[in-house]
């Protein structure tokens, strides 16, 4: 039982962070593509992404202990 609501807490924590990136790649060629040159986006992309990323992961990990810690007490 313990390995299987360690899955779910896990399987959620992936879906979080594929969900936070798809928020935020749509976002962004909405908001900022139309004002920003190709050269502007290539260059800004590197930086972009090493911010966004870490705190991606880090609201995944705290999804899936969140799920993990619901589940538990259920």
């Amino acid at each position: 039982m313990v390995r299987k609501n360690i899955l779910v807490a896990c399987c959620m924590s992936i879906v979080s962070f594929l969900l936070n990136c798809a928020v935020f790649i749509i976002s962004y060629n909405r908001l900022a593509t139309p004002f920003l040159s190709e050269e502007q986006r290539v260059l800004n992309a590197d930086f972009i992404m090493s911010v966004t990323v870490g705190a991606f992961g880090a609201v995944a990990v705290a999804t899936g202990l969140s799920i993990y810690v619901l589940i538990r007490n259920r």
